[in-house]
């Protein structure tokens, strides 16, 4: 696993606890909800970092294609779907429906509109 800073560390935490329970958002959507797009990989990192009694809910992270990462502890997998499953999100062919439970990146950027503006 490589370093990232703790200033990105913690900007990736803030934005997954800010993620509803029951809504789940991509490595790369949180990426980019971080104006750091094609830094998915070190959101990933970030959150393996963490340590077991966090309150980050770091099982709201998925793959874009709405699947578990199932890189590092298998159990952790398994965790992860479980707690999923706990907050409602329903899993079919052992994947999340993005466009039913996912929590797009637009929500902290806003409206793209405005940003132009």
């Amino acid at each position: 696993m490589r370093a990232v800073s703790a200033g990105f560390r913690e900007r990736v935490y803030e934005v997954v606890r800010r993620i509803p329970a029951g809504k789940v958002m991509g490595y790369g959507h949180v990426a980019s909800a971080l104006t750091q797009p094609g830094m998915a990989r070190q959101v990933g990192w970030a959150l393996a970092a963490l340590p077991g009694d966090t309150d980050v809910p770091w099982q709201r992270v998925v793959r874009s294609s709405g699947h578990i990462a199932a890189q590092g502890a298998p159990d952790r997998a398994i965790l992860q779907r479980a707690l999923l499953e706990a907050e409602g999100v329903e899993f079919t062919a052992d994947k999340v429906d993005m466009r039913r439970f996912g929590f797009g990146p637009e929500v902290f950027l806003g409206d793209p509109a405005e940003r132009e503006a």
